[in-house]
């Protein structure tokens, strides 16, 4: 990077201290004059961001040929030569996020069958609720039948006809007007006010918002699911040298090559277009994990390969449990 002419004048703009060579020697600051380029910017947001020079190529010939060997490096106390775990992870997981808003890997390949799935399932709803109506008309229902009956086809109507608003107003109006006994369970009619209310605010585009407002948040998703990876590699790999910190930076270490690796898998999927392949990802990473565990555990690779499975299964658990909480409050503030 061409380097900004040094100032004639010694003394330090940031503390006022006499500066003796290139940098403040009290505050650390670059005695650099103070009009700057805008290749000038871009750069020292990204070397900031990166720490791009020797340090940031070197952390990925590591991260990548020689999995859990970035970690032991770190923990020993070899960390000049390498870019900050956090720093790195931070900076990765930005342009992950980043490239898919862009390609749009987080669509699902099946939105436009499940779209005329869900036309045809409100036309046989629609259809559904003319049907009870007329019997209703027709008197062809019992009357201790009557009240349900004429309440199914209220929310099959409600739930079939996009022209209808305030549907969420009129199905709790319903629901009221029937006898305690008759009326939908509390989980139940939560679940349908709330998915009335989506759809009264987004029409259409309810699947689009939720989806959205899904892809917005995960970040914060995995900030959660970081340090419980950590929990169980300290669990399942008890060190009395290592601390649950050590633990961490492992997590954090596997899940910046995850990330790496998924912006990869999008580069490579603009020109195949197939969403398959983040299927397969899946193989290479899982034995990423087992030598990266087995390298920096030193273990044995049958034990690396015995432990990764089990965590990567208790991880998958938690990760559907905590992703089911994530949903069910996005779903609820959306």
């Amino acid at each position: 990077m061409k380097t900004q002419h040094l100032r004639k004048d010694n003394t330090c703009l940031n503390c006022g201290h006499e500066v003796t060579g290139r940098f403040c020697s009290n505050c650390g600051q670059e005695n650099v004059e103070t009009k700057e380029s805008f290749g000038h910017l871009a750069s020292h947001f990204f070397q900031d961001i990166t720490h791009y020079d020797s340090k940031f190529l070197t952390t990925l010939k590591f991260l990548f040929f020689y999995p859990g060997l970035l970690t032991k490096e770190y923990i020993s106390g070899r960390r000049m030569s390498y870019v900050n775990p956090i720093r790195l992870y931070v900076f990765t997981s930005f342009v992950f996020f980043l490239m898919m808003g862009i390609t749009g890997a987080h669509e699902n390949p099946y939105d436009r069958e499940a779209s005329v799935r869900e036309i045809k399932e409100r036309e046989s709803m629609v259809i559904e609720a003319l049907t009870l109506r007329d019997s209703l008309r027709r008197g062809l229902v019992r009357p201790a039948d009557t009240a349900s009956m004429r309440n199914r086809a209220e929310v099959l109507m409600i739930m079939g006809a996009d022209s209808i608003r305030n549907s969420a107003e009129l199905y709790d109006s319903l629901q009221e007007s029937l006898p305690p006994h008759m009326r939908e369970d509390w989980l139940e009619r939560k679940i349908q006010t709330r998915t009335l209310e989506m759809r009264d605010k987004y029409g259409g585009n309810m699947g689009e918002a939720l989806e959205e407002k899904l892809v917005h948040h995960y970040p914060k998703l995995m900030f959660l699911l970081l340090p419980f990876f950590a929990l169980l590699l300290k669990w399942f790999f008890p060190r009395k040298s290592w601390v649950y910190a050590d633990h961490a930076v492992f997590s954090i270490h596997i899940h910046t090559f995850i990330f790496m690796f998924g912006i990869a898998g999008m580069l490579v999927n603009t020109l195949l277009d197939s969403d398959a392949l983040y299927g397969w990802m899946v193989i290479p990473v899982f034995l990423y994990v087992v030598f990266a565990v087995r390298n920096a555990y030193q273990v044995r690779l049958d034990t690396a390969l015995l432990k990764s499975a089990a965590i990567v299964a208790v991880y998958a658990l938690g990760t559907a449990v905590v992703g089911l909480g994530f949903i069910l409050f996005i779903f609820a503030i959306t």
